[in-house]
């Protein structure tokens, strides 16, 4: 007898069912409290997949998360995924305000959440008559997960599916305004987790990835390819320096996957033996004293993946070798190898070698849309390429140096400067660990540009001491004022919070 068709739809659904019949027995996800097979994860998410549709959540509605790492985010991810709903992460540092806009914008029907939002789900509740699912057992507002596994019907529901169909809403950061939501269908999922098999792997059966970032962002990529590849994935409840050590020296073990505030913290943990072959970085490059010190006690095992939401992950990558070229140590690195990319000048013209210009991406990972957004959509997808609003340059070999965000971009003096190209260049210097430029409203230049450097651990260094070693680099782009800070502030996304620290420098100018 012939598979009905939806069973070979090549959706998320398939490639999970897929992975538990090849490799049942691998530990797909882990959190050191909990641990479940691949078999386990799949016959979990079938019976809340088919108790979705008892609690009648139908196929194609929108279901929340909200919880940090736990193995309970994989089962809840994998629910959605087999019942053909489409998943909404929110993110777990955020406020219940913010949450109450994604809830709206996404028209979220049911949300699964963990005790510590208890007072935020039935807040959600109320507002928008959401059916929640508790993932700690029963709670005062929603039904327990174990509950419903243990009642619900292991029964397979092969459920009509096309790969076009959302599979996922990520919203942004939300740093010009409020989150976007961007809806990524089951053929863009899929295929970020088969480019990034192609850049970090190989992956073999029963390896593990360890995973610091939360399930919400980043992170979450990674399950699909690693449980499709018959690996599994360490997720850390909260990014803890002390644990990736110890993880290291665990022979299943290979891969770190982290963000570069969190490389500082791991180095200060060193403990005995270090096993990981590979780390992987993204949100931003890593600053040239950093690089130095990982590369000095970690070796070259350092693999930067650049993307956005819109284009998640996959845009650029710097291989390991790469990171020992001065010329591109600090790029993006060169496109993905299923992925076209240009830098276009303000006419639409391919830029030459070395010209800046914006980032233009075309690959088969690209958002469907903007939800709810079809003017913002129309200003970023142009026939069939995507506008990151990533300003950037390309060299001669393909490598792709950013210069900043489009609306980053500082005009001092009638002239066009970019802020990553300053920050670069304080960043060489042996005291500077970190430096964040900004362009501050100015009534002789326009904008000046203005640098906020967070000294090297026990570097004592001044204002003069950077301006003296800009200028002769610079020139005419060396800062106008230097701010030394004990530390850079970081949004709820872990990047750095440059509107927060330009609206601080404004006030401080204002008040001069």
């Amino acid at each position: 007898m012939g598979r009905r068709q939806e069973e070979i739809a090549l959706d998320i659904a398939y490639l999970l069912r897929r992975a538990a019949r090849m490799f049942p027995g691998t530990v797909a996800v882990d959190d050191g409290h909990v641990a479940w097979t691949a078999e386990q994860l799949l016959s979990r998410g079938e019976r809340l997949a088919n108790a979705l549709d008892a609690l009648g959540v139908p196929q194609g509605a929108t279901v929340g998360v909200l919880s940090h790492n736990r193995s309970a985010y994989l089962e809840a991810d994998t629910a959605i995924a087999l019942g053909r709903r489409v998943r909404v992460a929110l993110n777990a540092r955020l406020h219940l305000e913010d949450f109450r806009y994604i809830a709206g914008d996404a028209e979220l029907a049911a949300l699964f959440y963990s005790a510590e939002f208890e007072e935020q789900a039935t807040s959600l509740r109320e507002a928008f008559g959401l059916v929640l699912i508790a993932l700690d057992g029963p709670g005062a507002a929603g039904a327990g997960i174990e509950d419903l596994v243990e009642q619900s019907s292991g029964e397979v529901r092969l459920r009509a599916s096309d790969p076009e169909e959302p599979a996922w809403i990520a919203y942004t950061s939300g740093t010009t305004g409020r989150p976007k939501g961007v809806v990524l269908s089951h053929r863009a999922v899929r295929e970020v987790a088969y480019n990034l098999l192609l850049e970090v792997g190989p992956v073999v059966p029963g390896e593990r990835i360890v995973l610091t970032q939360p399930l919400s962002h980043g992170a979450g990529y990674f399950t699909l390819p690693y449980l499709l590849s018959g690996a599994g994935v360490q997720v850390q409840q909260k990014f803890d320096a002390e644990e990736v050590w110890a993880l290291s020296r665990r022979p299943e073990i290979r891969t770190l996957k982290a963000v570069p505030a969190m490389l500082e913290p791991i180095l200060a943990a060193e403990s005995g033996e270090w096993g990981y072959e590979t780390i992987v970085y993204g949100a931003s490059s890593i600053p040239a004293p950093v690089l130095d010190r990982c590369l000095d006690r970690f070796g070259p095992t350092l693999i930067q993946d650049y993307g956005q939401s819109e284009a998640p992950m996959t845009l650029t990558c710097l291989q390991k070798t790469d990171h020992l070229d001065p010329a591109v140590r600090l790029s993006a690195g060169r496109p993905w190898k299923t992925v076209a990319v240009e830098v276009r000048d303000d006419d639409g013209f391919v830029a030459g070698p070395g010209e800046t210009g914006e980032l233009y991406v075309r690959g088969p990972h690209l958002m469907t849309h903007y939800r709810n957004k079809p003017e913002a959509t129309a200003a970023v997808l142009q026939d069939g390429w995507l506008r990151t609003k990533d300003m950037a340059v390309m060299d001669d070999r393909g490598f792709v140096h950013l210069r900043g965000r489009r609306d980053e971009m500082i005009n001092s003096g009638g002239f066009n400067i970019s802020p990553r190209e300053v920050e670069d260049v304080l960043s060489a210097h042996h005291g500077v660990d970190e430096a964040v430029v900004l362009g501050i409203p100015d009534a002789r230049w326009g904008e000046a540009v203005t640098a906020v450097v967070r000294p090297a651990a026990g570097a004592a260094l001044t204002e003069a001491e950077v301006l003296a070693f800009a200028r002769p680099r610079l020139r005419m782009r060396t800062p106008k004022r230097v701010l030394l800070w004990t530390d850079i502030p970081r949004n709820s996304y872990g990047k750095v919070d440059r509107l927060g620290i330009k609206s601080q420098l404004e006030r401080e100018v204002g008040c001069e």
